[in-house]
């Protein structure tokens, strides 16, 4: 049993959704225990996933009774609230046995295990929820396990795309550094704890060593699996995880008169800032002004307090009282899938509250040029941009938001399209409420520059796993209608190999702008930002038609 009390009093108010539903979060975390730390609840701290197939099976078998205990209760004489949880309920039973028993991703993808090691750890060393020598008991118990997962992923993985070896063969060296000594120095005042973790992370740092090696010898060259889902797959994967089921011919329809509205805006700011200049000449000419690397956390800082005074001052949205987040540098394991990110408390958790804005420094065993066209992304207006999809008021106000919530369910079970399509809604409606700094066109285009990177994605995604395009295809796309970079047309690329849902900004952020216009129209004077977005966010964050069914109170 759960015995937090904010997630039990978050639980369904009918007795027999309620028991169910506290079995199938109860099952879920079991089996993937770092999900279990992000969110607050501490009592699988020491684990990490068991994947023997005697485990996954009796998992699988567990979720399934669960899932038909669920669907005996019927949910139209449940309230409002209640059927929001059922229906999130049916689509994370549904999503976790897709990706399980379809997906496989521990099977698949070599770079899962660095990924799940990796934020097992962070969790833990970086979040000061308990006393130290709680936290490094929990952190060498999961460091013990490492060989353990890793060994079992030599026996799972089963031709893997070459694509997705190459990118885990770049990151698990990376980790290396982090199991060595980034986890032991959290532990710096405290010697003997100190000396306990740096020995089990060097087990760690060796276990990771071995599979690298394993990788290279076994699968380098070698794996020619699919990364491409197939659009039956595409459309069930965009169905459990968002409870979106609009046909795939619609959806890429929408997504190309985003970015044509995107690209006519985008000229029309071009053609006054750079008349004559190329996409790539422009943005360059723009980038050149970033601030050194030394100085780009201190930037970073240094925005917030300005966006969050632009927020109360133009009464866009409600932001409860917390401190900024801290800023601090991307950990080096992330830094090659990851430009900048928050890394909030859970909803759940009571002691370690704080939040970390995370800005990917450059790579210092990079080029200089790229090193440069990195930094480029990190000029005076992109970083506001940035902090504007990160901090103020994207996805840290909403995390603000969470505790709140009535649901616990609705806490647990996130959906990407609603947290990524706020995110990146806010990045437009700070243009649309009139921050635009000293130079405002300036501002303007690196705003669509961002909403051409994340219709990119959308577009890519499409075609990639249901149209069979390319990744040199898909990096020409990004250049071309895009006007990206190479380097990061390249980068993106790459991301959708490995994330065919990243779409869901620019699905999350029309979904949000419809949503918008039918407040409108339905409140009438009533409407104002605030209340649309105080409602907003005051739910959890589910998948957007439960919020929209929330929003507007309609049953259906």
């Amino acid at each position: 049993m759960i015995s937090h009390p904010r997630f039990r009093k978050g639980l369904p108010t009918d007795p027999s959704l309620r028991d169910t539903a506290e079995a199938i979060v109860e099952a879920v975390l079991e089996h993937l225990p770092f999900w279990a730390t992000d969110l607050g609840l501490h009592q699988w701290d020491d684990q990490l996933p068991d994947l023997q197939p005697g485990a996954l099976d009796a998992f699988a078998r567990r979720l399934r009774a669960l899932g038909s205990r669920l669907e005996g209760i019927d949910p139209r004489r449940l309230s409002n609230d209640d059927r929001a949880d059922w229906v999130t309920l049916r689509h994370a039973v549904g999503g976790v046995l897709h990706e399980l028993e379809v997906e496989r991703p521990f099977a698949r993808d070599p770079n899962w295990y660095n990924s799940v090691v990796s934020q097992s750890l962070l969790l833990l060393a970086r979040r000061r929820y308990a006393a130290p020598e709680v936290r490094a008991e929990a952190l060498v118990r999961r460091l013990e396990g490492v060989p353990h997962l890793l060994a079992q992923g030599e026996q799972l993985l089963d031709n893997p795309p070459a694509v997705w070896v190459e990118v885990a063969l770049r990151q698990f060296p990376a980790t290396l550094p982090f199991l060595r000594d980034g986890l032991a120095s959290v532990f710096s005042e405290r010697p003997e704890l100190a000396a306990k973790v740096a020995e089990a992370g060097g087990e760690a740092a060796h276990a990771f060593e071995h599979f690298a090696a394993f990788l290279a010898e076994r699968w380098r060259g070698r794996g020619d699996g699919d990364y491409r889902l197939g659009e039956e797959r595409f459309r069930q994967r965009l169905f459990w995880q968002e409870g979106i089921d609009t046909s795939i011919p619609v959806l890429e329809a929408e997504g190309e008169r985003e970015l044509a509205r995107l690209q006519e805006a985008w000229r029309e700011v071009a053609g006054r800032l750079g008349p004559g200049l190329s996409p790539r000449e422009l943005m360059a000419e723009i980038g050149r002004h970033h601030p050194p690397a030394d100085r780009l956390l201190a930037e970073a800082r240094g925005v917030l307090g300005e966006l969050r005074q632009f927020c109360e001052t133009n009464a866009l949205l409600t932001i409860p009282a917390a401190p900024d987040p801290a800023v601090v540098e991307t950990p080096g394991f992330l830094r090659a899938i990851t430009f900048a990110s928050i890394d909030p408390p859970g909803p759940f958790e009571d002691q370690a509250t704080e939040a970390y804005y995370q800005i990917t420094l450059p790579d210092p065993a990079s080029s200089p040029a790229d090193q440069e066209a990195h930094l480029e992304g990190y000029n005076p207006w992109g970083i506001r941009v940035i902090s504007a999809h990160e901090v103020y008021p994207g996805h840290y106000v909403q995390y603000l938001r969470l505790p709140d919530a009535v649901s616990s369910i609705r806490k647990t079970f996130g959906a990407g399209a609603f947290v990524e399509g706020w995110a990146h809604y806010t990045e437009e409606l700070l243009w649309e409420a009139g921050y635009h700094t000293a130079d405002p066109d300036r501002f303007r285009l690196v705003q669509l520059m961002e909403a051409l990177e994340r219709v990119g994605r959308y577009l890519v995604a499409i075609r990639m796993h249901c149209r069979g395009m390319s990744v040199e295809e898909a990096e020409a796309f990004f250049g071309e209608q895009c006007f990206m970079a190479p380097i990061n047309a390249r980068r993106e690329a790459l991301r959708g190999t490995m994330d065919p849902l990243y779409l869901i900004y620019t699905l999350g952020k029309l979904r949000i702008l419809a949503m918008r216009e039918r407040a409108r129209k339905q409140w009438g004077a009533a409407f104002s930002y605030r209340r649309f977005h105080d409602a907003l966010l005051s739910h959890g964050f589910p998948m957007l038609p439960v919020l929209e069914s929330l929003l507007f109170a309609d049953p259906a």
